[in-house]
């Protein structure tokens, strides 16, 4: 899958991506300085700490149950530590690899570790991916009626992201449809790799219920983690009168939407920090103190998908090997 991007162009991907995040950090450094970076993280109060650390943990833990069942849809034989290994890991390498190219790594590694038909777990991720798009834009909707007004341009878009998944189900039926016509020419057949994509979408209503839920708590929980840091931080920074917490909640939301976007950069730093600073001066917090919030929420956020994330994925992985391989004699 990879190799049919041109090697010109992944090259040229990674060097923008590398050049951006090193502006980005030539910037910090111009603009407010590592220093008061740093300096501000060390006054951030425990209990901002605890309060992410926590709630990413339970956004951690919903997106893990949410890959093992839409895993375990494929095949009811999954295991959650499998699936917990699937994720981490292809969370570490979406956090590293631009333009969102380290997606490929879920059907790679559903098949390497579970044995699950890498069509299949491409269509699973889709689905994940709108049913993402979903949730968030019933937040970004709420957040809105709510009066936060940096949201309020994206408003029709959040609604048109509502009905993602209905299209979803849809071309999924005109899939199976379309391929029940006819005998299919093989697994490779344009139509039979078709099926098998759509295979890995839930059908049932009781698991799109789950995944649909599951996707708002991760959400949620996630959001919520965000909002609650910008809070220490600003607090850290000497900003005693703090902003309504929907207004806080909506920065945080334009940040890690924008962050995700699959733009050639590395962990979405530029996107990801602009959004959040923009959001934030629209409550009338200077850029100085935007961008210490974005430095820091996005740096932490980081290591948690990269060194946390990889770290545990990579243990169970080789805890799985291990026990495939058995004892040595």
């Amino acid at each position: 899958m990879m190799s049919r991007i041109p090697r010109r162009a992944r090259v040229l991907w990674l060097a923008l991506a590398i050049a951006l995040a090193i502006g980005v950090g030539v910037a910090v450094q111009r603009s407010i300085g590592w220093h008061s970076v740093l300096h501000a993280a060390a006054e951030i109060d425990a209990h901002a700490w605890l309060a992410l650390l926590g709630l990413l943990a339970a956004s951690y833990v919903a997106r893990v149950v949410r890959a093992w069942h839409l895993l375990r849809n494929i095949d009811a034989r999954s295991r959650l530590p499998h699936a917990a290994a699937v994720f981490f890991v292809h969370n570490a390498v979406l956090s590293l690899l631009p333009a969102r190219v380290g997606e490929i790594a879920m059907p790679l590694l559903a098949r390497r570790w579970m044995g699950i038909d890498w069509a299949s777990t491409l269509g699973a991720l889709a689905w994940w991916r709108v049913t993402d798009a979903a949730a968030v834009g019933a937040l970004a909707i709420a957040l809105i009626a709510m009066g936060v007004g940096v949201l309020a341009p994206v408003y029709a878009l959040a609604l048109a992201a509502g009905t993602l998944p209905f299209l979803a189900l849809a071309a999924r039926a005109l899939v199976v449809r379309l391929a029940a016509r006819e005998p299919l020419a093989g697994r490779l057949h344009v139509k039979a790799i078709l099926a098998r994509v759509v295979s890995g979408m839930p059908v049932r209503t009781r698991a799109i219920t789950a995944d649909v839920a599951l996707a708002l708590i991760a959400w949620s929980t996630k959001i919520a983690a965000f909002t609650l840091f910008i809070a220490g931080v600003l607090q850290a920074r000497g900003l005693d009168a703090l902003p309504p917490w929907p207004q806080l909640a909506g920065a945080a939301l334009a940040g890690d939407v924008s962050g995700a976007l699959p733009l050639p950069t590395l962990a979405g730093v530029g996107p990801f920090e602009a959004a959040v600073v923009l959001g934030l001066a629209s409550l009338g917090i200077d850029s100085g103190t935007g961008l210490t919030v974005a430095v820091l929420l996005h740096a932490v956020v980081f290591a948690a998908n990269v060194l946390l994330g990889g770290a545990v994925g990579l243990a169970i992985a080789a805890t799985m090997s291990a026990r495939r391989a058995g004892p040595v004699a």
